[in-house]
């Protein structure tokens, strides 16, 4: 027999026989899961949602807004059985906006190759801990669109991600984009730029850090140094060869003749010893 479907269930007949051999007739009553019709939700409320949300200032079309906004409303939804409201709605977007508006943020900026202004403005201010995802495309929008006065900002957005989700320890800032993003290849990864040691000592000032460093440590550690030819450098500044190595983070700088000299000259000041000591390669 035909299987009927009513409103979330399926209604089966199934053929039994009772005691006396006489076939009786008896329902199964089988519940099917019903499904969300985002889609159609939104389709419908979408006009209403954008202009209570405050979004029409973004100037997108009927579609984009559809687009930006379909993921958060998926989550935001609820219960398959009833259809919330846009008011119940918008008082979910307020209540969970630290982790619905940063999806609209990066939708928006998925949405178009070039944005305008003020896509950049909610972005930044929206995006969250996805900045160090697409710190680039943000960075290249930024400059494009002359809108410097926004790095700050997601300079500091950086810093928090990469200290919540990776290190506490920063990376090295790199001289171009001045957000904390070089790696141990001295690669930056929000303005591409490839740096030579050159550059990124005389960015640094680096004399002066190691200078200030080596008056730090104990003559034992010195005496240490003066056997290596590098040193490692991340955002706290200089550190020691054989000090725990954070991957990705820590560079590894050359040390110069003079730079190898001032070490030693150090060390005799401060330690009043004679050094017979081989230098350690890095390689």
């Amino acid at each position: 027999m035909p299987k009927k479907k009513e409103k979330g269930k399926e209604i089966t007949e199934v053929k039994d026989e009772d005691t006396s051999g006489k076939a009786i007739s008896t329902k199964k009553k089988v519940k099917v899961k019903k499904e969300v019709d985002v889609n159609g939700w939104l389709d419908k409320n979408v006009d209403e949602l954008v202009s209570v949300l405050g979004l029409e200032y973004l100037g997108l079309s009927r579609d984009e807004y559809l687009e930006i906004l379909r993921r958060p409303v998926e989550l935001l939804y609820g219960s398959p059985t009833t259809k919330p409201d846009v008011e119940t709605m918008v008082k979910r977007f307020r209540r969970f906006s630290e982790n619905v508006y940063p999806l609209i943020a990066i939708a928006l900026l998925n949405l178009r190759d070039s944005l305008k202004s003020e896509h950049l403005d909610f972005i930044v201010n929206n995006i969250g801990k996805a900045v160090l995802e697409y710190a680039p495309k943000l960075y290249k929008e930024v400059i494009r669109l002359g809108r410097e006065d926004l790095l700050p900002v997601l300079r500091r957005l950086w810093r928090i991600a990469w200290v919540e989700q990776y290190s506490k320890t920063l990376p090295v800032t790199c001289p171009k984009c001045l957000f904390n993003s070089l790696t141990k290849d001295m690669y930056c990864l929000v303005c591409g730029s490839i740096l030579t040691e050159k550059q990124l000592k005389e960015f640094l000032d680096f004399k002066e850090l190691l200078k200030n460093y080596v008056s730090s440590v104990s003559c034992e550690e010195l005496k240490e140094l003066t056997r290596y030819d590098y040193v490692l450098l991340n955002n706290n500044g200089v550190k020691h060869p054989k000090e725990f190595r954070e991957e990705g983070i820590d560079i590894e700088v050359l040390l110069s003749n003079d730079e190898k000299t001032l070490i030693k000259q150090k060390y005799r000041e401060l330690c009043g010893d004679e050094l017979r000591v081989e230098s350690t390669s890095r390689y």
